[in-house]
């Protein structure tokens, strides 16, 4: 798509001509103090005040033809509202004055008709963050001026790395992607905060013809908060390369195996953990980790932390939606379980102290070394520590179990001797419970990738049971 076409296509609506759009907060400000005021004369006791800003673009490149253009913003005021034990929440994007006040009005009225719920309220406003700290370094302006030929020409690119490159290619897809998000809490309690993140992406997927009717597909994606930390190039390259490796995959024996699961997926097997310690989770006896604080769960070099004031981190943040600030924490340490993550309402159900409600920058380390670091630093190392084994490099459903930990994981990926990838595998199930499956880890590399919230590195566990033929 040329010029012509890009401004062709801004002038029918599709699409805007990229104008900033400028956050004012001291408007939001303004917007939250008017809300809280009118939630008090509308008669509620308490109330919260979440205002969000959004603005995305995105640029979508099929096999060298631009296919799709999209552009959103919107905006939103979240409301939290507590009157005589009763709690209600509500949200709209109408914020003129009146049509605000009679929102509220309305939302207060119809939250004093519901049951009353006597753990329901504002947090204690000493857990709350009170600001002055450094920059978490999230922003980038450059977002409010890149031109959408330049947006456009980044997602062409990527997918001129590989168009028409090699006869098995049967369709290649780009799409590059900005985000710029704005988010402001305020709530009758004194908190105000607020906070600013761009995001940047690219990625590009492929696909490739095998034997008979298979199409085996590759990926890749990489994501920045900066857009001069993106990795534009060879993005569409590693999508073929990663397609063009599922050829002809090979169909393995049920058994137990050794399995490294890649740094772009490991996250699978961490998620389950993070919401068994969420305090929704314990108070309706639906987590497998329900009674286990304090006590040795895990494999002892195991150690999941958190680390939420890390600059340029896509998770980091001073503070949660309650305004509670975050503090560095190690979740599980040396197999223990530290801390769960409670809010003020599951902290009233449970009497059970505020901790935050749930892990910003999560980061797994296995305490292999006098260093605290896991001797195996990467793949390739882990691939030669494990020796023999399934190399896991994506799953295809399945589930988890939250009262039991127990798994069952559709997985595809590769075979591995003496540290070599030998050939993908296909069809191929990994079972058994998460406990035990942590307390068989045998390394975790220092290779997260900062793509994400979370930073969850190549992962290596031994004896596991895979069923396949």
């Amino acid at each position: 798509m040329d010029k012509t076409e890009i401004n062709k296509v801004t002038k029918t609506g599709q699409i805007n001509r990229e104008e900033k759009t400028q956050t004012d907060s001291m408007s939001c400000s303004n917007l939250a103090n008017t809300a809280l005021e009118m939630a008090k004369k509308a008669g509620c006791n308490a109330a919260r005040v979440t205002i969000s800003a959004n603005t995305q673009s995105v640029y979508n490149v099929r096999d060298n033809k631009m296919e799709r253009i999209h552009r959103a913003t919107s905006s939103s005021i979240y409301l939290q509202l507590f009157s005589d034990g009763k709690y209600g929440t509500f949200s709209t994007n109408r914020m003129g004055t009146g049509e605000l006040e009679s929102f509220i009005k309305k939302a207060a009225g119809i939250t004093r008709l519901l049951a009353p719920d006597i753990h329901r309220n504002l947090p204690d406003p000493s857990l709350y963050y009170k600001g002055n700290n450094e920059d978490l370094e999230q922003f980038d302006p450059s977002i409010n001026t890149l031109d959408p030929l330049d947006k456009s020409k980044i997602a062409y690119d990527c997918a001129a790395e590989i168009y028409k490159s090699d006869p098995r290619i049967l369709s290649v897809n780009s799409e590059f992607g900005d985000i710029d998000d704005f988010l402001y809490i305020a709530d009758s309690n004194g908190f105000k905060g607020e906070s600013r993140q761009s995001s940047f992406s690219l990625s590009c997927e492929c696909s490739v013809k095998d034997n008979g009717d298979a199409r085996p597909e590759g990926w890749w994606y990489e994501s920045s908060l900066f857009l001069d930390s993106l990795a534009k190039e060879g993005v569409g390259k590693k999508s073929l390369e990663r397609a063009l490796s599922r050829l002809s995959p090979v169909k393995m024996k049920s058994g137990k195996y050794n399995m490294v699961l890649e740094n772009t997926v490991s996250s699978r097997v961490v998620a389950p953990i993070i919401s068994a310690l969420n305090g929704a989770s314990i108070q309706q006896n639906n987590s497998f980790l329900k009674d286990k604080a304090g006590k040795k769960v895990f494999h002892c070099k195991f150690q999941l932390v958190d680390i939420p004031h890390t600059k340029r981190a896509a998770g980091s943040r001073y503070f949660d939606s309650e305004g509670i600030a975050t503090k560095p924490m190690n979740i599980i340490e040396n197999g223990i379980v530290n801390t769960y993550f409670i809010n003020t309402y599951h902290s009233n159900k449970l009497s059970l102290p505020v901790t935050i409600e749930g892990p910003s920058v999560p980061i797994c380390r296995f305490t292999g070394s006098a260093t605290g670091e896991s001797p195996a630093q990467n793949l390739s190392d882990i691939l030669k520590l494990c020796g023999n084994g399934i190399l896991v490099t994506g799953f295809n459903g399945g589930n988890s179990n939250s009262s039991t930990g127990d798994f069952s994981f559709g997985v595809q990926g590769f075979w591995f001797e003496n540290g070599i990838i030998k050939h993908p595998v296909g069809e191929m199930n990994i079972t058994g419970n998460i406990i035990t499956l942590w307390n068989s880890l045998i390394a975790a590399g220092t290779d997260a990738r900062e793509t994400g919230r979370w930073l969850i590195p190549t992962l290596a566990f031994e004896n596991v049971n895979l069923s396949g033929l």
